[in-house]
């Protein structure tokens, strides 16, 4: 993980994390947006994609995958076989990121609202904030715990 970065969520920063994701997944709904798990939104290199997240998503997803995952290539590490091993700890940028243009809008307008908000829950508890390249941050070793 960066340097930069909160190297664990208190329970509290977890329980509030978990809270702004349900309600993103109610309003991507909302928006008619539908992920047909065909796994070519993921392709990043493919789409010529970028898959940005915050360094509070990124220390809940170390809690779970601590060790830093190979440096093979652009891809996500959780993109297997054309689709998402890790649905549950998926960042904002996966929850609101579909193939279908006609959403795009609606889609990219839930993004910022809830980006917004995991701004300011950093904020509230005084978690380091950065926003970096989701798969180059995975890829990086988590902190020392000395560090």
């Amino acid at each position: 993980m960066s340097a930069t970065g909160p190297k664990r969520l208190s329970d509290a920063a977890r329980a509030e994390l978990e809270a702004i994701y349900a309600r993103v997944d109610e309003a991507i709904r909302a928006t008619g947006a539908v992920c047909i798990l065909r796994g070519d939104c993921c392709d990043f290199p493919r789409q010529e994609h970028r898959l940005w997240a915050s360094s509070v998503e990124i220390a809940w997803v170390r809690e779970k995958h601590p060790s830093p995952f190979p440096p093979r290539d652009e891809l996500c590490p959780f993109w297997k076989e054309g689709l998402c091993t890790e649905r549950e700890r998926r960042p904002l940028g996966c929850r609101t990121y579909f193939c279908d243009p006609r959403t795009r809008d609606a889609t990219e307008a839930v993004y910022e609202r809830f980006h917004e908000e995991i701004r300011a829950l950093a904020d509230r508890h005084g978690l380091p904030y950065r926003y970096e390249d989701f798969v180059a941050a995975l890829r990086e070793p988590p902190e020392s715990p000395s560090d």
